[in-house]
């Protein structure tokens, strides 16, 4: 469980990298505690809040088929860049993008580690 943790912690500071080299309006300043910082709270976000987001918008999640799931996740990095001015995001298509690439780096995370158990 916690090297499940550790394995999202380190996938969202490197899509966090990856988003800042291949998304224009993705602007972070390399410092590696910053970076740390950032991919743990996201990481925190994703474990704590996200669930309780998904329960309650179902109905809206199950209507788009899935695709709402998208602007949560838009909702959550932005609220992780309310409390890290190192990072920041301009536009929506930037936005639209970065939560791509996360879900994308933590998807592979969680399919490598539900294999495992």
């Amino acid at each position: 469980m916690i090297t499940r943790f550790i394995l999202h912690i380190v996938a969202n500071a490197l899509a966090i990298l990856a988003s800042e080299w291949l998304v224009p309006g993705v602007i972070f300043q390399y410092e590696f505690l910053s970076l740390i910082k950032i991919a743990l709270m996201l990481a925190l976000v994703n474990a704590f809040i996200k669930p309780i987001l998904k329960l309650v918008l179902s109905p809206f999640i199950l209507i788009t088929l899935g695709l709402f799931t998208l602007i949560i996740n838009i909702f959550l990095i932005w609220l992780v860049i309310r409390f890290a001015p190192e990072f920041s995001i301009t536009g929506l298509n930037a936005y639209f993008w970065t939560a791509v690439i996360i879900s994308a780096f933590n998807f592979v995370v969680s399919s490598a580690t539900q294999k495992e158990n």
